[in-house]
This record gives C-alpha cells, sequence and structure tokens, in this order.
C-alpha cells in the first residue's frame, strides 16, 4: 500500500498486520504484545452511544421548538401585513364609512309613508316651552303636566283652526260644524280638545308651529297623551307628516288612533258627505264615552 493516509488510520486502529504480505511479518506482528486501548477512547464511545440513545428526546423537542419557530405562509402574510403599517387603511374606511351612510339614506327614503312615525321626532317637553306655546295651552285648556297612562281626551285639528281660535273673525260654519258634532256625539265634558298646528304671526299670517327642529302640535300631542285624533283635509294631513290617508279611513300610530276626514269646509256644504261624516265617527268615537 502507498496511501500514506490509509496506512496511517490503519495503524491507530491495530489493523497494520493488514499491511504486510507474507505469513512471516503476519506472524511476527501477531506474537508483539497487544497495546491497551485508550481509555479517552472507550469514554468518547460510551458518550457518542449515551448521545444516540438520548438523540430522539431531544428530536422531539427540537422538532416542537422548530414547530413553533417556523411559520406556515400564511401566518407569514399576516404577521407581515399586521407589521407593516397600510397606508390605504384610512382611505378605506373613509370609503366604506361613505357607502355605509349612502345605504342607511336609500334605507330610509324607502321607507313607506305609514313606516314613518312623526311621534317618534324630537319632543319639547314643557317646561322649555315659549311663551307663546303656553298661551296655546291655556286657551286650549289642557293640563300642562303629562299623565302616566293615556288620556280620555279626543284631539281635533283642522287648517284654519288658528283663525277661529285667535282672531276675531272665525268662520261661523265651521263652529256651527263642531257644535253639530259635539251634540252629536255626546261624551262627556273635557274629552274634546281643539288643538291648532298653525299659529297666527306677528304679520297677521298663519305658519306652522315650530321652534328649531321642535313641533308644537307634536310636543302637545305628547304632553295630552290623547287617545284619538281626528284630522281633517289632505292639506292638514301633509303639513303634520302623517301618510296620506282618505277620507274616513283609520290608522293607528301607536298609541294613538287616527281618523281622517275630508276638508271641514266640505261638510258644512255638502248634506250627505255631512252625514256620512257624522255616522262614521259615532260608529268609532261612542265607545271612548
Amino acid at each position: 500500500m502507498q496511501n500514506p493516509y490509509l496506512i496511517q488510520n490503519l495503524q491507530s486502529q491495530g489493523l497494520h498486520y493488514l499491511l504486510v504480505n507474507s505469513e512471516e511479518e503476519k506472524k511476527a506482528l501477531s506474537s508483539a504484545p497487544k497495546k491497551n486501548p485508550n481509555p479517552k477512547t472507550f469514554a468518547s464511545l460510551s458518550n457518542s452511544v449515551n448521545s444516540t440513545n438520548s438523540s430522539p428526546k431531544i428530536s422531539q423537542q427540537n422538532t416542537a421548538a422548530l414547530s413553533q419557530t417556523i411559520q406556515s405562509p400564511a401566518e407569514q402574510f399576516k404577521t407581515n401585513t399586521e407589521q407593516k403599517p397600510n397606508p390605504h387603511k384610512a382611505k378605506f374606511s373613509l370609503l366604506q364609512a361613505k357607502q355605509e351612510k349612502k345605504v342607511k339614506k336609500e334605507q330610509e327614503q324607502s321607507l313607506s309613508a305609514f313606516d314613518k312615525n312623526p311621534l317618534k321626532q324630537p319632543i319639547l317637553p314643557y317646561n322649555r316651552w315659549s311663551e307663546s306655546w303656553k298661551q296655546i295651552q291655556r286657551h286650549c285648556k289642557f293640563s300642562s303636566e303629562k299623565p302616566t297612562h293615556l288620556s280620555r281626551q279626543i284631539i281635533w285639528t283642522y287648517a284654519g283652526l288658528e283663525y277661529d281660535l285667535f282672531t276675531d273673525n272665525p268662520s261661523a260654519e265651521r263652529r256651527q260644524l263642531i257644535s253639530q258634532i259635539i251634540k252629536t256625539l255626546a261624551l262627556p265634558k273635557g274629552t274634546h280638545i281643539f288643538l291648532p298646528y298653525r299659529l297666527i304671526n306677528s304679520n297677521g299670517e298663519s305658519e306652522i308651529a315650530k321652534e328649531q327642529e321642535y313641533s308644537f302640535f307634536w310636543s302637545a300631542i305628547d304632553l295630552i297623551r290623547p287617545r284619538v285624533l281626528v284630522v281633517f283635509g289632505e292639506q292638514t294631513i301633509s303639513e303634520l307628516d302623517l301618510p296620506p290617508l282618505l277620507p274616513t279611513q283609520k290608522h293607528m300610530l301607536m298609541p294613538v288612533t287616527i281618523y281622517a276626514l275630508d276638508n271641514i269646509m266640505l261638510y258644512t256644504e255638502n248634506e250627505s258627505e255631512n252625514t256620512i261624516m257624522m255616522n262614521f265617527l259615532s260608529a268609532n268615537l261612542k265607545i271612548f264615552a
């Protein structure tokens, strides 16, 4: 053999007899005293064996540690997304808010007139009423104290009631018709309250009674808590934000029952319509006596 590294390796492992070719040389080498192995070598081999026996545990621990350290592609993407600020996030949030606002507005516009409830609009409590509103309350003779339960009152209103209550030129025809209705129904005294939703301003003109977003009429309805509201005329129905009711139609506006009638002047001029109106009111309101 001519390879010096192989020769040295065989000699270090006690296999030097493989380096001779003749039988004499082999016998000479075999009769030579054997060297004791290096104790450090045995220790090294022992440690190696022990290390091999414990390797499964180490492998399991390393595997667990690696499984916690190495992330899946989805987790890496999520981590990178959370760590890096998104320059488009604020713009996206703004667009989303605009879209939600648009959808809400469309939903509100899609509500039918019968889905809207004017009783749920902002109400001004009595202690915040202006003096002009309190004058109407005293003139119409209803209490400034809100009852715990529904009251026994029936509210009547129509366009032109403000002239009949607050001017020196009331309509004699309308007054005569109202007197006929009260006499026909024969309900207890104090049941009827004629409540205007319009006032006469300083220029002598009629205008809807409002203060900012607050309606006098609906604030008064909230204060009185009547069982029934009788409304004359399409103009009044529209200006009070009620649904487009037909004459002699009943509509429940919780907790108030609304009875719609035609223009009040029609009943002063047309006897047959007057009879229909009286029969309708008698059939529906006498139960509240």
